[in-house]
């Protein structure tokens, strides 16, 4: 087991954790998932059926996130698409768990886009020749900031807030910025991490691409399947994951526990590779630049949560990414997305609560559908069966379209 730095008092650490996801609204239904080793079916999404999608399976949120549900009053409520309302949610579970007020909190929590039903509705209006019937909430709905700017708020919060757009990395981006703002005396504590929802436009752009598993309706039950040989691509999955971060020093004056540490962070841009191609130099640059950031040698990283999305090049790029960075050390990894299918701006902050619950409880959950495994990894294959195991440091890999790379070191 390693053995990281000492603890510090301006180490970022957790305190409170928030997760809407397929399995339900509280992080202990995904952890329970991942603790079990099981993914039940995913869903099949009729709208996509009815319109020719190659692929018409999703991981919906199905959680009821009624007004009464998330806390807010019909006037808030006009301002809040699905996404913003999964995100105040998870944020209302992980301030519950942390035990803080919002005086001077931090908000840095963002999706991809702003609400696209929104757009959808108002571009089915203007199609009329008409702007009659456009409401006054429009805009604080379509803005790229909708999700910050409605937790905002709703929680009274008076701190920094953005959201940060970062494709498949968004999330971790929020996390890693938010921690920058806690540390540097902006904020006493911060909410962080991202959000996403099932979309027309999103799901028929990313079925165009060919960037979705082809093999629609008739393959529910492991239709996201990193590093399996016969793996076709991802599947979307809605989810909204959210983290509280605080100085250590804050923490323990209020005898509060701490669930984990976020030992320090890395990022890269894959300016030699291509748009939407993956790159092993890109990834490596991001997950040693966490490594030096937090002071850790690779050798005492014990586990990667990847960014292992299922599509038939990023898995075996990003296993060659490792290869490049660990040497002959090679810690355990795995992808969790066969559990959540891939929750694009959500996927860096659910996936840092997976993480950290690993770390946490002592275990590392298992990649599922990955058999029959890609031949290319057999000489160093992820984990495929659940293990008990002590951990102390651990990566979490967020690579988005574009090429923008995040590796989060996280810790006990």
């Amino acid at each position: 087991m390693a053995h990281p730095r000492d603890p510090r008092p301006d180490d970022i650490v957790v305190t409170g954790t928030g997760a809407v996801s397929r399995f339900g609204t509280e992080p202990s239904h995904l952890i329970a998932a991942l603790k079990a080793g099981e993914s039940p079916a995913f869903d099949v999404w009729p709208e996509a059926t009815a319109i020719g999608c190659s692929c018409d399976v999703i991981g919906l949120v199905t959680a009821d996130l009624d007004n009464e549900q998330i806390g807010v009053d019909r006037k808030s409520a006009r301002f809040l698409g699905k996404a913003s309302r999964m995100a105040l949610y998870a944020a209302r579970s992980a301030l519950r768990e942390a035990q803080i007020d919002t005086e001077g909190l931090a908000v840095i929590v963002g999706s991809g886009t702003g609400d696209v039903q929104t757009h959808r509705d108002v571009e089915g209006i203007v199609s009329k020749g008409t702007v009659r019937g456009i409401g006054p909430t429009v805009i604080p709905r379509i803005m790229a900031s909708t999700v910050s700017a409605n937790l905002v708020n709703v929680l009274k919060a008076t701190g920094p807030s953005m959201s940060a757009s970062a494709a498949c990395a968004g999330g971790a981006w929020n996390l890693l910025i938010a921690a920058q703002v806690v540390r540097d005396g902006f904020a006493p504590a911060a909410i962080a991490g991202g959000t996403e929802v099932l979309d027309m436009h999103f799901h028929a752009g990313f079925d165009a691409m060919r960037a979705y598993n082809r093999t629609g309706s008739e393959d529910r039950v492991r239709p996201s399947r990193p590093y399996a040989a016969d793996r076709a691509g991802f599947i979307f999955g809605e989810a909204a994951g959210i983290v509280v971060l605080e100085r250590r020093d804050r923490a323990e004056a209020r005898n509060q526990p701490i669930l984990g540490t976020l030992l320090g962070w890395g990022m890269s841009s894959d300016g030699q590779g291509e748009m939407v191609a993956p790159f092993a130099g890109g990834a490596a640059k991001a997950m040693r630049a966490a490594l030096r950031h937090s002071g850790l040698a690779a050798s005492e990283v014990e586990y990667v949560n990847t960014h292992g999305t299922s599509t038939p090049v990023g898995d075996v790029t990003e296993v060659q990414a490792l290869r490049e960075v660990f040497g002959d050390h090679r810690p355990a990894y795995g992808s969790t997305k066969g559990y959540t299918g891939h929750s694009i701006s959500a996927a860096g902050a659910i996936e840092a609560i997976a993480t950290l619950a690993m770390i946490r409880e002592g275990f590392i959950a298992p990649s599922v559908h990955a058999d029959p495994l890609d031949p290319a990894l057999e000489d160093w294959p992820p984990v495929l069966e659940m293990a008990q195991r002590p951990l102390s440091v651990a990566l979490s890999n967020s690579f988005g379209f574009g090429g923008t790379n995040v590796t989060l070191a996280l810790g006990r």
